[in-house]
């Protein structure tokens, strides 16, 4: 094997006698030469058909021989198929694992803004819990519903909200000390037990028991059916059904509060 100067076009035995000539005389490789080995080729294309069969592009991947274009491309194979976090040096055990690492704070930062407080989220589903637990201080009337018919107005073709025909609202359950069974409070719905009336109402207020408000829009191959807007955001940003992107929800979830834009995921 002989390593070619692509200016003078001396060869030479070593890759490293090589560089030297060409570091003493401000020489270059030729045009078209391999990232692994010594052939050159008359043209760009010719190069990257022998890269691509040969298997000899410059990044290589850590845990097996394949080999890339760009550093991105890499660390974009490294992630999907071995489960590795090139930032963090982790590995993870499954696609999943490692897609809500990097969906986590450690790599989103906090840069989704509650429209009222301001205070800052991760993720479109933090958001969506702040407002429908009606946890905003500048928003304390909105709750799960009062979000539910924001939403529709945005939503008139139920891209992701149910149109449910006559909905006035959610029930409203309470329990009582007649919920006691000798033992704890019981759920009379889903006979849960709990041992503090207080937890029994606080599990009775949740959307556990409610409606479902929204479905994912994904209507053909998933279907499923969500009790609140956050865990339908959930649903949406863990990309598990396929129909979009996490950076898509969180623009979708900017729209529903902007008076001017429907809701999409494009």
């Amino acid at each position: 094997m002989s390593w070619t100067c692509g200016t003078c076009w001396k060869e030479f035995t070593t890759e490293r006698s090589r560089e030297q000539h060409m570091d003493a005389l401000d020489h270059s490789v030729p045009d078209h030469e391999c990232d692994r080995c010594s052939r050159f080729f008359n043209s760009r294309s010719a190069v990257v058909n022998h890269m691509n069969a040969k298997n000899h592009w410059y990044y290589e991947c850590t845990f097996c021989d394949e080999t890339w274009p760009t550093e991105e491309q890499q660390r974009e194979h490294e992630m999907e198929e071995h489960f590795h976090c090139t930032d963090c040096s982790r590995t993870f055990r499954n696609y999943n694992d490692i897609k809500m690492h990097l969906n986590s704070r450690a790599h989103r930062g906090i840069n989704i803004n509650c429209p009222f407080c301001k205070k800052a989220y991760t993720c479109a589903t933090g958001l969506a819990h702040h407002i429908e637990g009606g946890a905003c201080p500048r928003a304390p009337r909105l709750n799960r519903d009062e979000v539910y018919k924001l939403v529709r107005t945005k939503d008139p073709g139920g891209l992701i909200s149910k149109n449910l025909l006559g909905w006035k609202g959610s029930p409203k359950y309470e329990a009582t000390y007649e919920s006691w069974n000798g033992c704890a409070f019981e759920c009379y719905l889903c006979h849960r037990q709990f041992g503090l009336l207080s937890s029994l109402n606080q599990h009775l207020s949740s959307p556990t028991h409610q409606q479902n408000l929204y479905h994912c829009p994904n209507r053909l191959s998933c279907g499923r059916e969500f009790v609140s807007l956050a865990a339908l955001m959930n649903h949406l940003e863990s990309e598990s059904c396929g129909y979009t992107r996490f950076e898509n929800v969180q623009r979708a979830s900017r729209n529903i509060m902007d008076p001017n834009r429907l809701i999409s995921f494009n």
